[in-house]
């Protein structure tokens, strides 16, 4: 059974660690056209540090999709790593395969590694199976975002998405389109599509998401809010494409 879970992990929602070229023009790209990204992450005037995200391909039609983040505030510290290897399926679906968690800095260090396969998803650490529906496409934290992408390039404007995250539980991710923007972040001025994550009446948590069609649907920004006040802001600094 599909338990309710609110709540989006921001930290989760970054990064990878490559070096970067200067900013990349703003040439139509696909969304399957390996990239990397670096975003400054803020609360207000506050700077909390920096993400990467990658894309990378491995093999036909086979891809590793990874975020890291070194976020501090004052003495507490978090880093983290997330990489979802996993297949694309005539341009269009996304199956994940495996997905490796990492996380460190304050407070216990923790990790997880998930394998999918046969409508399952097991636990690789302790080496069972998830207590999850057979008969439902599961994600990771980091495949789904690659599906939203080939979704809106499909011309999707609402989806979901069932997966599993780094704490082993399944949760359900609604997400609607809401509006066109002209945005203006460190790496310039990019034309976007704006799209709000739908939770039930009674969160106070807001989460929006800005996307560049032009540019395969790459994330720009992302902007958290909890209660009225910010929780934290990522915007983009620099990108590069890398076509086979």
């Amino acid at each position: 059974m599909l338990k309710r879970i609110s709540g989006l992990s921001f930290l989760c929602i970054m990064a990878s660690s490559l070096a970067f070229n200067a900013p990349a023009k703003a040439v139509e790209t696909q969304v399957l056209t390996p990239f990397t990204a670096k975003y400054k992450v803020s609360k207000g005037r506050l700077n909390l540090g920096s993400a990467k995200r990658q894309l990378s391909q491995i093999g036909e039609n086979r891809f590793t999709f990874s975020y890291f983040s070194d976020l501090s505030l004052l003495i507490l510290s978090d880093h983290r790593r997330e990489t979802s290897e996993l297949i694309i399926e005539q341009n269009q679906k996304v199956k994940p395969l495996r997905y490796l968690f990492k996380r460190e800095g304050t407070g216990s260090d923790k990790s997880t590694t998930l394998e999918f396969t046969n409508g399952q998803v097991l636990d690789v650490e302790a080496d069972r199976p998830i207590d999850v529906a057979k008969d439902i496409q599961w994600y990771d934290e980091v495949s789904y975002q690659l599906q939203l992408k080939l979704d809106l390039a499909a011309g999707k404007q609402e989806m979901q998405y069932y997966l599993v995250n780094h704490k082993k539980r399944d949760k359900l991710y609604h997400f609607k389109v809401v509006a066109e923007e002209l945005l203006e972040v460190p790496a310039g001025k990019i034309e976007t599509v704006k799209l709000q994550r739908i939770r039930d009446d009674s969160s106070d948590r807001v989460t929006e998401f800005w996307l560049a069609p032009k540019l395969g649907y790459l994330l720009v920004r992302i902007r958290q809010e909890r209660g009225g006040s910010e929780v934290a802001d990522a915007q983009l600094e620099q990108y590069v494409f890398n076509p086979l």
